[in-house]
């Protein structure tokens, strides 16, 4: 037990101390505690979550599954056939799919492949939280490159940043909170002269304007991760992919990725959503339309500046304190994410793009607010 206490305990608490805390925010359930009121007055709009895709389309789905699957029995030919579906929508060879739970799962997976203590991981800031969280636990140096000020990759800096110690690049494209997806020539560029592996994470790439996936042939280094989280609504399901060269996919399929890592439920949702790809494709376009509005009415309001974006979320800047509207919207019942500084963009917050009938409710309380801190 003394062992215990002063060995192996304390040198997992002083690891600890060097991974910061992934915060997911405010839930609608604490906060409806918090405000006297039931979780449907709660108006979440912090965690990029797809409402476009309909419910009801979704609780058929899952209880079709339901009817059909034995949870007593591990998953057996299914995955093969979600990878021979995956590679037709993607139009890739589904020996190049590794799936995994969610993004993260494979971000983590992709991690613990390549890297080992003393190594060294490139991207960018801001960005995405967990590339770091996940080259930190591996005992890995996190480098992070600061955007350019139109928030473009700023490449020269990036190859400069490289030493004999980088192994794994992440870039997030559409970028996570910036809104904006990276010019492919500047991102072939990192993949023509950085000798690591570059892991583009395209976790909102159904709602911008191009994928790097058709680069795959071309660049044994790249691998691109895909999620069903954003685009496909299904988001606690938690259900993600990688696409590889063959070969390196095949090493993480077989000699990283844990057996049975997706659960029989989520594969066959997920074959039954790409079934009936056409109502994703609609929401998608509805999604669109709605973020062009949403834009166009932020950028209506005295005193902030709404960025386009290529995701299913808006990066704003506001003249007031951004913790003082944060706060205010909550007290209202509507849950933001508060971004705060962004390069030398300060107060800062970013909101997901909901139906119509949630966006003018999202406005109507920030105008309220704005107007209250006058």
């Amino acid at each position: 037990m003394d062992y215990w206490k002063g060995g192996i305990l304390k040198r997992i608490l002083e690891k600890a101390e060097y991974l910061s805390r992934y915060d997911v925010g405010e839930t609608t359930e604490s906060l409806a505690r918090k405000l006297g009121k039931k979780s449907s007055e709660i108006l979440k709009l912090n965690s990029n979550e797809n409402f476009f895709v309909p419910l009801g389309f979704l609780r058929q789905i899952l209880r079709e599954v339901v009817e059909e699957v034995d949870p007593r029995i591990y998953p057996q030919d299914e995955l093969a056939e979600l990878k021979e579906v995956l590679g037709k929508y993607v139009n890739v060879q589904l020996e190049q799919i590794v799936i995994g739970t969610g993004s993260d799962q494979l971000i983590d997976l992709v991690s613990r492949t390549f890297l080992k203590g003393g190594d060294e991981v490139l991207s960018v800031t801001p960005t995405f939280s967990i590339y770091e969280k996940c080259a930190k636990i591996q005992g890995a140096r996190y480098v992070a490159v600061p955007l350019m000020e139109d928030f473009s990759l700023d490449v020269n800096k990036m190859l400069a940043s490289v030493t004999s110690k980088t192994r794994l690049l992440f870039i997030c494209s559409p970028n996570n909170p910036t809104a904006n997806q990276f010019d492919p020539g500047r991102i072939q560029r990192l993949l023509e002269e950085f000798d690591g592996v570059v892991a583009v994470d395209e976790a909102y790439v159904e709602f911008a304007e191009r994928s790097l996936v058709n680069l795959i042939g071309r660049f044994e280094n790249l691998i691109v991760f895909r999620t069903f989280s954003k685009a496909f609504g299904l988001a606690g399901l938690r259900l993600g992919y990688a696409v590889a060269n063959k070969k390196l996919a095949s090493v993480m399929n077989e000699r990283f990725q844990m057996p049975y890592s997706v659960s029989l439920i989520a594969i066959k949702s997920a074959l039954k959503v790409l079934e009936r790809i056409g109502v994703v494709k609609e929401a998608i376009r509805e999604l669109k339309a709605e973020r062009s509005r949403l834009i166009g009415m932020l950028n209506q309001v005295d005193g902030i500046h709404a960025y386009d974006s290529q995701t299913n979320f808006i990066l704003f800047q506001l003249e007031k304190d951004s913790d003082k509207i944060y706060e205010k919207l909550m007290n209202r019942g509507v849950i933001v994410r508060n971004i705060r500084r962004v390069l030398n963009l300060e107060n800062c917050l970013r909101v997901t793009v909901a139906p119509p009938s949630m966006t003018n409710r999202f406005i109507k309380v920030l105008k309220e607010v704005l107007v209250a801190g006058n």
